[in-house]
């Protein structure tokens, strides 16, 4: 087997991999706090889950401006 097989090879497997864009993984991000907080408000508040809120609605925030950032960007 020659070397350039064995690099055709991998370039096809590494081209199965689904590998994510920055702005995937931050929508992919967001969704998952958004599930987080709509659990977390289905219970009843505590001081530690006041605080979890809280940052989860910060990161959002901090999330989405970097999308619209992004955005602008192109």
């Amino acid at each position: 087997m020659g070397l350039s097989q064995f690099l055709n090879g991998l370039g096809y497997l590494f081209g199965k991999i689904p590998i994510q864009g920055r702005r995937e993984r931050w929508k992919n991000e967001i969704a998952a706090l958004k599930k987080e907080k709509d659990t977390l408000l289905l219970e009843e508040c505590d001081d530690k889950k006041s605080r979890r809120l809280l940052f989860i609605n910060n990161r959002i925030d901090v999330l989405n401006r970097m999308l619209e950032n992004a955005s602008d960007a192109n």
